[in-house]
């Protein structure tokens, strides 16, 4: 398992993020890989729970790379500024938030064993 502020604390630049899927539901995303200067991470989905987990091994034998539009094209070349890993009201961690240093927002919550991505913007 990895912490975000450990990600944060790194001070490193993210440069490219990858989403996978699983063979048989291409459409949805089950995991997503984040590479930064000297590091990479998961954030993929655990089916048996709905939850979501930060890994910084490559658990994702099951799964296939896929073209999906990720929110995090928006953050390349640029250093990652908070992370919150959310716990919902059940007591399940099902969504992690990340800001950037162009104030962008992405948040990814687990539903129905996929990851769903939102921009959150501010009013």
């Amino acid at each position: 398992m990895v912490e975000l502020s450990s990600i944060v604390n790194s001070c490193e630049k993210l440069k490219h993020a990858q989403s996978y899927s699983f063979k048989e539901l291409l459409h949805e995303i089950a995991a997503i890989k984040l590479e930064f200067e000297t590091f990479s991470c998961f954030i993929r989905v655990i089916e048996d729970l709905d939850e979501i987990e930060l890994i910084s091994s490559s658990i994702i034998s099951n799964l296939i790379a896929t073209n999906h539009s990720l929110f995090f094209h928006t953050c390349y070349d640029l250093k990652l500024c908070w992370g919150w890993k959310m716990i919902n009201n059940q007591g399940y961690s099902d969504a992690l938030k990340f800001e950037f240093e162009n104030n962008h927002i992405v948040e990814l919550v687990v539903n129905a064993s996929s990851i769903t991505q939102y921009c959150v913007s501010e009013l």
